[in-house]
């Protein structure tokens, strides 16, 4: 698989990365499939949810990643519930533009989300992480999860 962005091309190579893991000895380390990066676009006009298969039968993996169109927008909620259907035994985590006021939705489709920019100074992604965001965000997750 290729994916082109820009002036480059992105090769992902599930080989290099599992020597790589192999290699450090690492018990704790995860391996996360991003199947709709923000900042690539795949030349495989397959469905999403069957590109997340196809990469979940051809790698190793911890989780599938289903990211919106750029860093700090929203999936479409379609994708991360596609995927999820289509690998129910797999971990779904919505990767990009999850906020507190939606992060409850997220979670009664994903498994988990990968939170940057909405736990910023002003909710800008280049900027420092507000502890008061991060424990909002957090106290959001903590009672939706009981």
């Amino acid at each position: 698989m290729f994916i082109w962005f820009g002036w480059r091309v992105w090769t992902p190579n599930a080989g290099r990365a599992m020597c790589r893991a192999r290699r450090l000895d690492r018990k704790d380390l995860v391996i996360l499939n991003n199947v709709s990066a923000e900042f690539a676009v795949s030349p495989d006009s397959r469905p999403l949810a069957d590109r997340a298969r196809s990469a979940v039968f051809s790698s190793i993996r911890d989780a599938v990643l289903v990211s919106g169109t750029i860093t700090g927008e929203s999936a479409q909620m379609v994708d991360p519930e596609n995927v999820k259907k289509t690998l129910p035994d797999t971990p779904v985590l919505d990767n990009s533009g999850v906020k507190h006021g939606t992060v409850e939705d997220v979670l009664k489709i994903a498994d988990g989300c990968v939170v940057g920019s909405s736990l910023k100074v002003d909710g800008h992604t280049w900027n420092a992480v507000d502890p008061k965001r991060a424990r909002e965000f957090m106290d959001i997750v903590r009672k939706m999860r009981g």
